[in-house]
């Protein structure tokens, strides 16, 4: 009996181990069979710096209390002193938000949003940010997200909630300057069209094709009225390249030749000159003056001579560029495609696939112990 105890024992535990060895193959199995390539989660590189407004946020130099998410820049512009004294054309304060402001929506992701505003007043302002190594020709998307909030007075009680009540036009948008300019006023700057976004969060949309290798982008704010609250929060900008330059600009340089087809129709003159001749050449055996006096236009093949510049096919015996072949050779110091992780892309330096033999050989000890514990 005690050895039936026993034995039962030792099959327990050699089943118990088969089950524990099954399961870790088959949860390796599964980590390298569900898990996605890295390269497909990948999304268009976004050219702008801090698109989300987080930190740092640096003080606007002689505006006090002002602070704004570096590197952006912000630009307003100033009313004259009569404008200024009856509230219109004011300097903004600009400053972060955050998830604790009320109504709790002043953020759209990360930590902080950024905003501006002035109470009982209004103002043009916005921020920038130029962007450098864009390249030329390139089709360029900007997208934006901005919530605006306005109430003409907060006494009214039609403002609860922080929502808008009795707001002013707020006349957002924004804009991408082909030519990297700073002036928001530039006939160049291609803008979006223009939105109030009350009290929630709105998306804006524009493309241009960059003139430069610099182009700047803009958001826009003037809202019309002297509200006690204009308040303008801007989160998650992005500016993406969708389209490369278009290649086919050497084109043209293939209908340059055509151009020059015009000086052989040139050398036809001389054609039309030898009929001038031929009254002539009658007085003469008919038989004779037709042929050599003609012969001279053949001798004009001048034109065929010219032939020197397919004779230029040196340009072929200049293949010993394509001879410098050898770069190719070293293609296969990339074909270490094994970084995907595949078992069938991997070689037998794999770690995945190490991992597996791994399992399957633990397995295997682990029924050459159970077989002895039997025994």
């Amino acid at each position: 009996m005690l050895t039936d105890d026993i034995e039962l024992r030792r099959n327990a535990v050699v089943h118990r181990r088969w089950r524990v060895g099954l399961l870790m193959v088959v949860w390796a199995l599964l980590c390298l069979t569900v898990a996605p390539p890295p390269s497909l989660a990948q999304s268009p590189e976004n050219l702008l710096q801090n698109p989300g407004f987080e930190l740092p946020h640096v003080p606007l130099i002689d505006k006090e209390n002002c602070f704004l998410a570096a590197p952006w820049v912000a630009w307003w512009r100033y009313g004259s002193d009569q404008e200024q004294s009856e509230g219109y054309l004011l300097a903004p304060e600009y400053k972060g938000s955050t998830w604790a402001e009320a109504p709790g929506n002043r953020v759209r992701n990360g930590d902080f949003a950024q905003q501006w505003f002035h109470s009982w007043g209004n103002f043009e302002a916005g921020v920038l940010q130029q962007v450098n190594n864009v390249p030329v020709g390139a089709r360029l998307r900007l997208e934006w997200w901005a919530l605006a909030w306005s109430c003409d007075q907060e006494a009214k009680g039609n403002c609860d909630g922080h929502t808008s009540g009795d707001p002013s036009p707020m006349h957002l948008r924004i804009g991408i300057d082909p030519t990297g300019g700073t002036d928001y006023n530039s006939p160049q700057i291609i803008w979006s069209p223009e939105q109030n976004a009350y009290d929630d969060w709105h998306l804006f949309a524009v493309e241009a094709v960059a003139a430069s290798n610099t182009v700047t982008v803009f958001f826009y704010s003037y809202p019309d009225y002297r509200s006690q609250d204009n308040n303008v929060y801007i989160d998650d900008a992005s500016l993406t390249v969708v389209a490369p330059p278009a290649t086919a600009t050497p084109r043209p340089a293939t209908a340059v030749p055509p151009s020059a087809t015009p000086p052989p129709p040139t050398a036809t003159v001389a054609p039309t000159e030898l009929p001038t001749e031929e009254p002539v050449a009658t007085l003469e055996p008919s038989t004779e003056t037709p042929a050599p006096t003609y012969t001279p236009a053949p001798t004009y093949t001048p034109a065929p001579t010219y032939s020197p510049v397919p004779t230029y096919t040196a340009a072929p015996t200049y293949t010993p560029l394509p001879t410098y072949t050898p770069a190719p050779t070293a293609q296969p110091a990339a074909t270490p495609t094994r970084s995907t992780g595949g078992i069938l892309s991997g070689g037998l330096t794999s770690p995945l696939l190490l991992v597996v033999y791994g399992l399957v050989i633990g397995l295997a000890l682990a029924l050459l112990v159970g077989r002895r514990m039997r025994s």
